[in-house]
């Protein structure tokens, strides 16, 4: 596994598409954090006069987003595109070591992007006293998003030896799980006026999104095509037998207590919400193990699908 590690590892940082990605990630966080306005709090970072680095934290979901799938892009889909995948495949090593390897040299890598924005903070102290807190609670969580992201890639990576498919895939899924957070106002709507639609919705999406997952991985076509269909049939065609709930003579509807499952559950699932509390230095057992969860799984799935292509 350390063989692993050290080729991926001199991947990225003997290329020049490493210290791209580098290089890119910090000059747009820099940017972003000093000219952005995300929170609303009166201008960018000088006209607010306000020291810390909470824009830094609320752009990183969104740019880690776009920025980690180019990461892990090349993590498979290289070793297709250099005809090495068939060698790796061959070798004496168990497929959850190579997976393993990968996956830990793109956490270095995502490690050594992060290290790279340390000028921010360390910028900081030439103006006062920052609160260190916080500033160390937002990059930790800033590394758990971005290793959860990680694994997302490099499962999406072993299913194509297109590097800028494996790319777009992984940055639509990740821009789609954090939006999934700015979605709790239109689904806290819709609990109220029809909640046993958004129950289904809530209830059904994941699991009809594992099972084209785990179709990607088990390279079952019919599966994943019918897994697909099912979802789109049942999640449209609850709107024609899931009646409105009834205003009562009021003029707001209350929450049902489908819609109270619903909301419930969206801030368990929710990417940001689980963000922004470690952001904010509470690092407690529910973001923990969410993250760690997409982990294990993605990282699952990823020595499933190539299981599947080493003894097929």
């Amino acid at each position: 596994m350390r063989a692993i590690l050290r080729r991926e590892l001199s991947g990225y940082f003997d290329s020049l598409m490493g210290a791209g990605i580098i290089g890119a990630f910090v000059v747009l966080m820099m940017l972003l954090s000093l000219l952005l306005d995300p929170m609303g709090q009166g201008g960018d970072w000088f006209k607010r006069g306000e020291l810390s680095m909470r824009t830094f934290f609320g752009i990183f979901p969104w740019v880690a987003a776009v920025v980690v799938p180019a990461v892990s892009m090349r993590l498979w889909s290289e070793d297709r595109r250099q005809a090495t995948f068939e060698l790796l495949m061959t070798l004496p090593i168990p497929t959850w070591k190579i997976c393993l390897g990968k996956y830990l040299a793109g956490l270095v890598f995502l490690a050594a992007m992060l290290g790279a924005t340390l000028a921010m903070p360390l910028m900081m102290t030439q103006f006062g006293q920052p609160d260190w807190g916080p500033v160390l609670g937002g990059y930790f969580a800033c590394f758990v998003l971005g290793a959860a992201f990680l694994a997302i890639g490099l499962f999406l990576s072993g299913l194509t030896e297109n590097q800028a498919l494996a790319f777009f895939l992984g940055m639509m899924f990740c821009l789609g799980l954090v939006g999934l957070g700015e979605t709790r106002t239109f689904l806290g709507d819709l609990a109220r006026s029809q909640p046993n639609a958004a129950l289904v919705h809530i209830v059904t999406i994941p699991i009809v999104a594992l099972a084209i997952l785990a179709a990607a991985a088990g390279r079952d076509k019919a599966v994943g095509a019918a897994s697909a269909a099912l979802g789109l049939v049942v999640n449209t065609g609850v709107y024609l037998w899931a009646a409105p709930a009834p205003l009562d003579g009021k003029t707001v509807r209350e929450m049902t207590p489908q819609g109270e499952a619903v909301v419930a559950a969206l801030s368990q699932i929710s990417v940001l919400d689980h963000f922004k509390e470690i952001e904010r230095g509470v690092i407690y057992s529910n973001g923990l193990v969410f993250f760690g969860s997409l982990v294990v799984m993605f990282v699952l799935l990823n020595v499933w699908s190539l299981e599947s292509r080493r003894y097929s």
